[in-house]
């Protein structure tokens, strides 16, 4: 009986101390569920026991204790440092990060498995990493002004012209560099140490590659002259100077590929006021007008035949109405921006370095790559004509009759058929370019059909007229 009774009472005290082990750890749970546990802090400040809107209260008033907008940041590199502060970089304490891990704090494990944690925790104490936010836009703005001086372009390789012009060789590329400001806004991370102290971090610059390369200007194998043509440039109207000096630094220096279809207009563009180009002659309909951009026909001339004599594919060309005394008969190419073009395709095996010279008078083009062994090419013309002008005869009341007097010179005109051989390893194509014709202009001239007065009678007259008058 008695041992039964006192079965009964250890009973009634294991149930009070579950009830009690219970009641504790519910009071505890509905305690400490929405704070942080005890031991957890940021730096000097205590961020145990607080709920979240009491934790950013505390970082918030201790953060305005140290003025954070104006802490100063120091970036360096070697020797060269740059200072902005908070506000200019666009950093800001990352309130909600330093409270989510400060909660996160000895919550790792189910609730029921903290307690030894717990103890661990407020005996030891967690310190919490210092954490910030960037606006990228406003940190990349900044440090791109800051940092200029930082900052080296790339200088691409080129091709190189001998003295002579017989040769090409290349000057390396030089590769430069530029601050990384995604790589530097990640240094800042994660070497901080505190938000309460002035910031400090490395600046990482990356290096910048140049667009071209020796290695790759290698690789197009442009070495030599492979075809030049040389027209002589009239200095009597000097806008129409100009303006062939304007057409032709449009193609200096382009690079064509092989396989690429190239195209005068498209390259030179229309000749517009706005883009430099002045009037001077040209040809519009079978007559010489002033018009902009006149000249420009000798720059598609000279480079046509360049063209013909690299032995490239002509897929446009156009010669004049009107015979132009710069290239013999058949050899010309007009271009007339929107309508009549200058096209052909590079069919060499190599890339091709176009280049023009404007030495004095001389007008050149020439294409540079890389010569193909055994292989020649000849261009010239046969059946070439000539139409003669004529002339055309205006009467006119105001001339004296017999009396002739030239008003409009003419122009022959011609006819032309060119071809070209090419001859490789011994083995001739004969192809034909072109037929052309050139109309001709007559010469005007005016031819008097008016009465020769009397000798004498213009004397008489106007004595007669004084004596009536008198």
């Amino acid at each position: 009986m008695q041992r039964k009774k006192q079965k009964q009472a250890w009973r009634y005290l294991l149930a009070i101390l579950v009830l009690l082990a219970t009641a504790g750890i519910l009071c505890d749970y509905f305690l400490t569920r929405n704070r942080i546990y005890a031991g957890v802090c940021l730096e000097h400040l205590d961020l145990g026991g607080k709920t979240a809107e009491e934790a950013k209260l505390l970082l918030r008033g201790a953060l305005a204790a140290v003025n954070f907008p104006a802490m100063p940041v120091t970036l360096t590199h070697g020797e060269a440092e740059f200072t902005a502060t908070c506000r200019e970089l666009g950093i800001t304490a990352d309130l909600e990060k330093i409270v989510a891990d400060a909660f996160a704090a000895g919550r790792s494990v189910p609730y029921l498995f903290r307690f030894l944690g717990r103890l661990q925790l407020a005996r030891e104490g967690r310190k919490l990493s210092p954490a910030i936010q960037i606006d990228n836009k406003q940190f990349a703005a900044t440090l791109a002004e800051l940092c200029r001086s930082l900052d080296v372009e790339p200088v691409n390789a080129e091709l190189e012209l001998s003295a002579d012009r017989k040769s090409v060789s290349i000057v390396s590329d030089r590769p430069g560099r530029k601050v990384d400001i995604a790589a530097t806004a990640r240094v800042l991370q994660q070497t901080l140490k505190s938000l309460f102290r002035p910031l400090a971090a490395e600046l990482v610059l990356t290096p910048v590659q140049a667009e071209v390369t020796a290695a790759q200007l290698e690789a197009l194998a442009i070495k030599e002259p492979v075809a030049t043509y040389t027209t002589l440039v009239s200095d009597g109207i000097p806008n129409r100077v100009h303006n062939i000096r304007l057409a032709a630094a449009a193609l200096d220096k382009i690079i064509i590929y092989p396989g690429e279809e190239f195209s005068f207009n498209a390259v030179v563009g229309d000749t517009t006021e706005a883009k430099g180009y002045k009037t001077a002659p040209v040809i519009v309909n079978g007559e010489l007008v002033d018009g902009l951009g006149g000249g420009v026909c000798q720059v598609s001339t000279t480079l046509y035949n360049a063209v013909l004599r690299a032995n490239l594919k002509i897929l446009e060309r156009r010669n004049h109405s009107l015979y132009v005394d710069y290239v013999p008969p058949g050899f010309d190419a007009t271009v007339a921006y929107g309508s009549i073009d200058l096209r052909f395709a590079n069919t060499h095996p190599y890339p091709l370095w176009l280049r023009t010279f404007l030495d004095g008078n001389r007008l050149t083009v020439t294409l540079y790559s890389t010569r193909l062994a055994g292989q020649k090419t000849e261009v010239y013309a046969t059946d070439v004509a000539t139409i003669p002008a004529g002339e055309k005869i205006l009467e006119t009341r105001e001339l004296p009759k017999g009396t002739r007097k030239l008003v409009k010179k003419g122009k022959n005109g011609y006819k032309a058929t060119v071809w070209r051989v090419t001859t490789v390893n011994g083995e001739e194509k004969k192809e034909k370019i072109s037929q052309d014709s050139y109309k001709a202009v007559p010469a005007e001239y005016l031819v008097g059909t008016g009465e020769v007065p009397a000798a004498g009678g213009q004397e008489a007259k106007g004595k007669a007229e004084t004596a009536g008058t008198e």
